[in-house]
């Protein structure tokens, strides 16, 4: 008797789960239709991602693109749910295959994503510094339009660990993998392993 509740109960999840992601990925593709994105094929969305799209910034998926902020699909968890921000020319563009758990991407020049390309739950990536250095252009009103800001890259096949933090003008490079919780200040060549604070060289990928 334990045993069909418990079966039961599983397939309640799996039904709230699959209906979770049809609801959530029709909602995100209005919006993006409304704003002007193009994105491919089999996107998948687990729960309500927060996406905001400028006039002039451009938020594009290709295939098999996969955003989660649902608990129960990864057990990394999560603070926030996906949360994509194209403040006035950012363009967000996320190759196929690629996905991310959790995380936040805030552009005003470019963050460019590859193919199979995975960010881990909570991974923040910037590519600009969301105030300016000097105090004097720190007390004006519109003081974020006179932000620092440098293109992001992440290559093919990069994975970025959990709690990580990305910030402008890095590129990653094709295969490498940014450690749980690293700070990368500068780029990343292909196929290494990067960690720390800030991030450094640890070893290469193992083939």
């Amino acid at each position: 008797m334990v045993d069909l509740s418990i079966r039961a109960f599983s397939l309640s999840g799996r039904i709230r789960s699959k209906a979770s992601k049809l609801w959530n990925t029709f909602w995100t593709k209005v919006y993006l239709r409304l704003c002007g994105c193009p994105y491919g094929k089999r996107l998948c969305v687990s729960d309500k991602p927060l996406l905001m799209v400028s006039r002039r910034g451009q938020l594009t998926f290709g295939n098999n693109v996969t955003l989660n902020s649902r608990r129960s699909v990864t057990v990394s968890g999560g603070n926030t749910p996906v949360t994509m921000h194209c403040y006035a020319n950012g363009k967000i563009i996320f190759g196929n295959f690629s996905g991310c758990s959790f995380a936040t991407l805030s552009s005003r020049s470019s963050i460019t994503i590859g193919n199979h390309v995975m960010i881990g739950a909570n991974a923040k990536i910037f590519d600009h510094d969301f105030h300016p250095v000097a105090t004097e252009l720190r007390r004006l009103p519109n003081d974020s339009d006179y932000t620092a800001t440098k293109p992001v890259v992440l290559e093919d096949d990069a994975f970025i660990g959990a709690e990580s933090l990305i910030l402008k003008g890095v590129t990653i490079g094709k295969g490498s993998i940014v450690a749980a919780g690293a700070v990368v200040t500068k780029s990343v060549p292909p196929g290494e392993i990067w960690g720390g604070n800030p991030a450094r060289f640890l070893r290469k990928v193992e083939p």
